[in-house]
């Protein structure tokens, strides 16, 4: 069943900036690009850089080490080096917080 994690408030995760935030073992970056939030896994496909780190921009996410991009909206790499895609996170915005929606499996 799905559930709804809390991991920001939208005045504190200004236009262009990241948070990490973890859920278990998992690390995930949110982002929000220009007023669109977004969520994906933190690891880069290539070597497993922090993409919470990375440039985000016009919907898409630069990875810090080699400068791989990722489309912000589903998560695929755009090219060498990121060949594999991200796994992206639904999320929704309630009462002026940012929420990430994870599957208990």
């Amino acid at each position: 069943m799905p559930r709804y994690v809390t991991v920001a408030k939208i005045k504190s995760l200004l236009p262009g900036r990241s948070k990490l935030v973890f859920s278990g073992d998992r690390r995930i970056a949110v982002f929000n690009d220009r007023g669109t939030f977004r969520a994906v896994d933190d690891r880069c496909t290539h070597v497993g850089a922090s993409l919470s780190e990375g440039l985000c921009e016009d919907g898409l996410i630069t990875c810090p080490w080699h400068s791989g991009k990722f489309r912000l909206s589903d998560g695929k790499g755009m090219g060498p080096p990121a060949y594999r895609s991200l796994q992206t996170y639904p999320l929704r915005i309630l009462d002026g917080v940012v929420q990430i929606e994870l599957n208990d499996e």
